[in-house]
């Protein structure tokens, strides 16, 4: 089984453990209507896995021509108001498909749990606690310090010596970006699962370097690593 000698699961939040694909993209769509920005889910997708402050500042340079501090720290501000009240009150809010029957089997096995999220920690505690996660994960690694934002690999690294594991041939990384699985080939991780959650194609996935694509992480259970 592809777990038998995994000590550490990294796993991203919204779009893998957490089944809200499109609410990020929806939530800064918003935050750059409030000043008089428009952008599409396509622009907007520039913020996945990436501290969203860096996206927002890409999208501003990509698409209006400028980068002004001040203004990314406005929408950043808009982006976390409108985040935070979805993941309050939003009834859509869930985890994707048999997510926590998977923890339990992580945590059956003894292998530790952190999440990695391109959010800060505010929000990303405000989903851990709708989720009822709070004494589920081993950790949670967020993007408040924007230099160790994927695609770089110091969020797994962070996640390792936070849950004692020395060495990356016993991690797994999982996500539904590029940037995930970049991050994870980049940490050098023995596995790179892809979700296809359908904020990108799975040729996207795979081209970033996923070993494997399910479509939500319950479905690693199922992979056999002699398939290869």
């Amino acid at each position: 089984m592809i777990l038998d000698t995994i000590q550490l699961v990294v796993l991203d939040m919204a779009g893998t453990t957490v089944s809200d694909t499109f609410s990020v993209h929806e939530s800064m769509i918003k935050a750059f209507k409030d000043h008089e920005l428009i952008i599409n889910r396509e622009i907007a997708s520039k913020v996945l896995a990436v501290p969203k402050p860096i996206g927002i500042s890409t999208i501003l340079n990509d698409n209006f021509g400028w980068v002004n501090e001040s203004l990314i720290k406005s929408i950043h501000t808009a982006f976390k108001k409108h985040m935070n009240l979805y993941y309050h009150e939003s009834d859509l809010v869930k985890e994707t498909q048999q997510t926590s029957l998977f923890f339990e089997h992580l945590k059956d096995k003894g292998i530790k749990i952190v999440l990695d999220t391109g959010f800060t920690t505010e929000t990303a505690k405000i989903i851990i606690k709708r989720l009822n996660w709070e004494t589920t994960i081993d950790g949670l690694v967020c993007s408040d310090d924007p230099s160790i934002g994927r695609p770089k690999p110091d969020m797994i690294y962070k996640a390792m010596e936070m849950t004692g594991v020395a060495d990356v041939k016993y991690v797994m990384k999982v996500g539904d970006t590029p940037n995930d699985m970049l991050q994870g080939k980049n940490a050098q991780c023995l596995w790179t699962i892809g979700v296809n959650s359908g904020a990108f194609t799975i040729d996207e996935l795979e081209n970033a370097g996923a070993d494997f694509i399910v479509d939500s992480p319950s479905e690693i259970l199922n992979i056999n690593e002699y398939v290869l």
